[in-house]
């Protein structure tokens, strides 16, 4: 179902202020925040307007303490004129193309800038999303807990019964991404998995929890993981690809093309290699990318943003616990 759009402009004076929503991982929201609060004179200058930087954390967008910003901003009159996002903050909008609050700069942009061949199939047919970076997900262990010959190295792992399975809490983007992939994957095995399973927490909680002993398998992203190995816990590679949290680039309806002056920023070598340091997958060409991308299974059968999104719609409407 679509949600009512009512556009607003936020005024300071007689400028327009620009309002830019960054909401990536936590590990890597600071330095983004920074990079381009550090940058901000030159781009406003570039621009012609103030600029606003915020997070689903911040007063304006925070809602009953969830991290689902995009539905009470479009209420609000206070939608993003640019959005640096998990994809999955996307679901809550039916069908994007209908939707009618994204402008197409994003397939200018990736005409200008293409996306680095392994992500290629990320490009959006539709120009309304710039793919910035992949987050994958990852199954880590317990050690001590789990031997690594009882695992299949799959994502099956995380239905076997003598294992006890927590993820961050389930509105978090990494859950539900990772929801999703199980939800439609594995349709027959799922509800029991619901019922067994804990959403509790932040990724590095969850981290915590496994190397405690209190669980025997979690989920989080990449990096937080990379950290963590060699404390009591390995990471469990699937046979299947890591499940992908694509973090993109989105403009408002209406934006002015110089924004894309901000998309230059963060696609800059600095930037990127940053995010490849941090055990992402940049979209720029000639940027190192980890080893781990031949675990790609969930890139090569990639199914497109609209089949992405319906997932994560499916995962969120269901029953939880």
């Amino acid at each position: 179902m679509k949600i009512p759009f009512e556009k607003k402009t936020e005024k300071r004076g007689n400028d327009s202020m620009i309002r830019i929503m960054i909401h990536t991982p936590v590990n890597l929201r600071g330095h983004m925040l920074d990079y381009l609060k550090n940058n901000l004179p030159n781009l406003e200058k570039k621009i012609g307007d103030k600029i606003s930087l915020y997070t689903p954390h911040d007063l304006e967008y925070c809602s009953n303490c969830s991290e689902q910003w995009l539905g009470p901003s479009i209420e609000k009159g206070i939608f993003p004129d640019l959005m640096i996002t998990h994809v999955p903050e996307f679901a809550s909008l039916g069908n994007r193309v209908e939707s009618g609050l994204f402008s197409d700069i994003a397939g200018q942009f990736a005409s200008e800038h293409p996306v680095r061949e392994e992500l290629h199939m990320l490009t959006d047919p539709h120009g309304l999303f710039y793919p910035l970076f992949v987050v994958p997900m990852v199954m880590f262990y317990n050690t001590k807990k789990i031997k690594e010959n009882e695992l299949k190295h799959s994502w099956s792992d995380l239905f076997n019964e003598k294992f006890k399975v927590i993820l961050p809490n389930r509105d978090k983007p990494l859950s539900r991404a990772v929801g999703a992939y199980l939800k439609h994957e594995f349709p027959d095995k799922f509800p029991e998995f619901e019922e067994r399973a804990v959403y509790e927490g932040s990724p590095p909680s969850v981290i915590k929890s496994v190397i405690s002993g209190e669980y025997d398998i979690g989920i989080t992203n990449f990096s937080f993981a990379m950290m963590a190995e060699g404390r009591g816990i390995a990471i469990n590679p699937p046979k299947e690809g890591f499940i992908l949290l694509p973090q993109v680039i989105a403009w408002k309806k209406g934006a002015d093309e110089k924004l894309k002056v901000i998309a230059d920023l963060l696609m800059h070598e600095d930037m990127q290699n940053y995010l490849s340091k941090q055990g992402c997958w940049p979209a720029l060409s000639g940027i190192p990318i980890h080893d781990m991308i031949a675990y790609n299974g969930r890139l090569e059968n990639w199914q497109g943003w609209e089949s992405y999104i319906e997932e994560v719609s499916e995962f969120d409407q269901y029953p939880g616990k």
